[in-house]
């Protein structure tokens, strides 16, 4: 009579176990936008742009993806995770971007290379980039070009702000709306360096 009790009784610890396990974790990366028609050659020859610098804030400094639940309230959520460091990640996406705006294959950061000649510098400070439980995306920058780093240390630094709505609440969604902002900054950035080139 023990044999059936005990059986019944396993079998409601596995069912049990089975309701409590956690879900799975997902990983993200800034991703590009899908291009509608074929992009043109990088020019070999064309602006010579350097990343001298992507600084991020320590709250963002983390794998697990940040929801904005209020002024003073934020969320990591421990499932949603970026694939890498999020300042990596970000730079790395931001270097393909601008080399798409700029058409240029010289687009470069100092963790890889040293200034070469002829090179404008790029300097950036993240200071938000993040998605409120309402499912706005922002995007707040302060950044500055310059042809050295002398220049970028005592010229005017401009502060950019972007945002929009991610089209759901997954992390998906949400990386989504990220990567539109990334997209407008890149755009703003490149039509500066043209600007000064």
């Amino acid at each position: 009579m023990r044999y059936p009790h005990s059986s019944v009784f396993m079998v409601l610890v596995l069912l049990l176990a089975g309701c409590f396990r956690s879900p799975a974790a997902r990983f993200y990366s800034l991703i590009a936008e899908p291009q509608v028609e074929a992009s043109p050659p990088l020019l070999s020859d064309g602006v010579r742009l350097e990343v001298s610098s992507i600084i991020f804030p320590k709250y963002l400094d983390d794998p697990r993806m940040v929801v904005r639940m209020g002024t003073n309230e934020l969320r990591r959520d421990e499932y949603e995770r970026w694939i890498e460091a999020p300042r990596i990640n970000f730079r790395d996406a931001l270097l393909k971007r601008l080399s798409e705006d700029l058409k240029s294959a010289n687009v470069f950061s100092s963790d890889n290379y040293s200034q070469r000649r002829g090179t404008q510098l790029l300097q950036v400070e993240v200071l938000q980039f993040d998605v409120t439980e309402e499912g706005k995306a922002l995007l707040q920058v302060r950044w500055a070009i310059g042809a050295n780093r002398d220049v970028i240390a005592t010229g005017p630094l401009t502060v950019s702000e972007f945002s929009g709505n991610a089209e759901g609440s997954s992390g998906g969604d949400h990386v989504a709306a990220l990567s539109k902002l990334l997209r407008e900054f890149s755009q703003v950035v490149a039509q500066a360096v043209l600007l000064k080139r």
